[in-house]
C-alpha cells in the first residue's frame, strides 16, 4: 500500500473567496516518488485531538515554504508586520508540528518547513540575510523561476543528503530571505551554502526529520529526495 503523505498549504486571499493553497510541484514529486499525496488545510478551530486524528492518518508530512515564521518564537520583534493568513498558518503549523512530533511521524521541512523545524527545537532566524550577513550571494530569488539553479551547496559527507544524492555538493534554486541562524535542540547542520548559510538540518533523534533550505521540488534531479523520502514513510 502506498504511504499517505500530508503537504502543508497556505492561505490565498482574493477578492471574492479565500483559497487554501499548495504547489502543484509538491503533489507533482510526491506522486512521482510513489506515494499519496494529500492536502493539509489550515484548520483554525481545530482542538489537538483533531489534529491527532489527522495525523494518525499520515505516513508523513512536508511542511512546505511560504512566509515568515513568527521572530517572537524567538524572541525578537518582527522586521515585517505578517498578515493575518500567515499568522493561522504559523499557529496551526506549530500545533501540528508538536502533534507529528510526539507520533513520530517522518517529517520533510522545506525553506519555511525547514526553519519551522529550527525555531520549534529552539533555535533562531536571520530574519532577512540581506541586512544581516555580508554576501554576495542573493538568496531570494526575486525575478528567478523555481527551476533555475542559483548556487552551491555543501553536504556533509556522513548526512542523508550525501546517501541521496551520491555526491557532496549540489547546485540548487534559492527563494528564501530568511535562514537558520541559531541552530535548534537536537539538530545537526548537514549542508551549508558558499557563504556559510545553513542549508540542510537533520535531527538527531529517533525519528527521521530533516530540512532543506533550497526547494527541492522544483527541481527534476531532485526527485531521489522525495523517493527516499516515501520510502521511509512507507517503512514507518
Amino acid at each position: 500500500m502506498k504511504p499517505v503523505i500530508g503537504i502543508t498549504s497556505s492561505i490565498k486571499k482574493e477578492t471574492f473567496r479565500v483559497y487554501s493553497n499548495v504547489g502543484y510541484e509538491y503533489i507533482e514529486k510526491i506522486e512521482k516518488a510513489g506515494g499519496i499525496p494529500l492536502e493539509i488545510p489550515i484548520l483554525i478551530n481545530s482542538a489537538i485531538e483533531t489534529l491527532d486524528n489527522l495525523v494518525e492518518s499520515l505516513d508523513g508530512i512536508i511542511f512546505t515554504g511560504g512566509d515568515n515564521i513568527d521572530s517572537l518564537w524567538y524572541g525578537e520583534q518582527p522586521l515585517v508586520e505578517q498578515s493575518i493568513e500567515t499568522k493561522l498558518r504559523n499557529e496551526f503549523e506549530r500545533a501540528l508540528f508538536f502533534v507529528a512530533k510526539n507520533r513520530r511521524i517522518p517529517i520533510l521541512g522545506i525553506c519555511r518547513g525547514s526553519q519551522l523545524i529550527n525555531v520549534l527545537q529552539g533555535g533562531s532566524l536571520y530574519q532577512d540575510i540581506s541586512k544581516q550577513i555580508n554576501t554576495k550571494i542573493d538568496h531570494s530569488g526575486v525575478g528567478r523561476k523555481l527551476e533555475e539553479k542559483h548556487h552551491l551547496v555543501f553536504l556533509r559527507k556522513d548526512s542523508f543528503l550525501t546517501k541521496v544524492y551520491k555526491k557532496n555538493e549540489l547546485l540548487v534554486n534559492s527563494f528564501h530571505v530568511q535562514g537558520i541562524k541559531e541552530l535548534g535542540e537536537n539538530l545537526k547542520v548537514t549542508a551549508k551554502s558558499e557563504d556559510g548559510i545553513i542549508e540542510a538540518i537533520e535531527y538527531k533523534g529517533d525519528f527521521f526529520m530533516q530540512g532543506v533550505q533550497w526547494h527541492p521540488e522544483g527541481l527534476d534531479d531532485n526527485l531521489p529526495l522525495f523517493e527516499e523520502f516515501v520510502s521511509i514513510c512507507s517503512a514507518k
